[in-house]
């Protein structure tokens, strides 16, 4: 019936990469990364939202990554219009193809702001044709951010940033992939960098000394991980308060355009 399906989509609607943006005073933003369905329904993203305080958040369904983006992309826009502190992830799979540019294209004209792409799940790379052609033909000039497992190689990723003007972030790598994401921060001016793997004490200096903490997002892997493990790094930096502030939501808000 109606009912059992609306909660079937409430409970899928939330299980993976949620994109956080917290009510710490008054603003702020976490980028959490993939959980499976039983971890992270909406109802747990719901209920972690309020524990901590969280004031919006960007959200993608499971379905969208490991079975049909179409009905992920479905239930993800439904879940949104049902709770309006919920702001939709858009997600395709170009190795599927059909209907991919199409839509891509619905989901920029309504005002999908984030694409979050899953090859390392569903067996394909960006530098294939596929890939390419929908970043040529619908994402170029888009203003949508990117988001791209660090696993396609950073490099690649920062030559993928040189055919658009996107937003690119690369998520999910550690410190000893550091030197090799600041060199292409440094090529690539719309190229981002998403925290909660980086496990050094010192990579926020590092990263203001290069002049790119204006690119570093906050991320935590929540609920696979514990927020607090991510929030220390950031908030034993000695950086300003104010700078903390831009990386915990300012910086994410200020790239994507997020009304606060």
């Amino acid at each position: 019936n109606s009912e059992a399906r609306t909660g079937a989509v409430a409970r899928e609607a939330a299980a993976l990469g949620h994109e956080l943006i917290k009510a710490a005073s008054g603003s702020g933003l976490e980028l959490l990364g993939p959980a499976p369905a039983p971890l992270a329904s909406l109802d747990t993203l719901l209920r972690l939202m309020e524990q901590k305080s969280i004031e919006k958040a960007f959200t993608l369904s499971a379905r969208g990554a490991f079975y049909d983006f179409l009905e992920g992309n479905r239930e993800t826009l439904a879940a949104c219009r049902e709770h309006p502190q919920l702001l939709p992830v858009g997600t395709v799979n170009p190795a599927r193809w059909l209907g991919c540019l199409d839509e891509a294209k619905r989901l920029i004209g309504e005002g999908v702001k984030l694409l979050r792409f899953f090859p390392q799940y569903q067996e394909w790379h960006i530098t294939e044709a596929p890939f390419r052609k929908l970043l040529d033909d619908v994402l170029a000039g888009s203003g949508v951010g990117l988001t791209i497992p660090s696993g396609e190689g950073i490099s690649t990723i920062g030559e993928m940033a040189g055919r658009v003007d996107n937003p690119i972030i690369i998520e999910g790598f550690r410190y000893d992939r550091l030197a090799e994401a600041l060199v292409v921060m440094g090529q690539r001016k719309n190229v981002c960098i998403e925290s909660h793997l980086i496990n050094s004490p010192n990579f926020v200096e590092l990263l203001k000394a290069e002049g790119f903490l204006d690119r570093l997002i906050f991320g935590s892997n929540a609920p696979l991980a514990y927020i607090g493990a991510a929030v220390a790094p950031i908030e034993a930096a000695q950086v300003s308060d104010e700078e903390k502030k831009k990386i915990f939501g300012g910086n994410i808000g200020r790239i994507l355009g997020i009304e606060r």
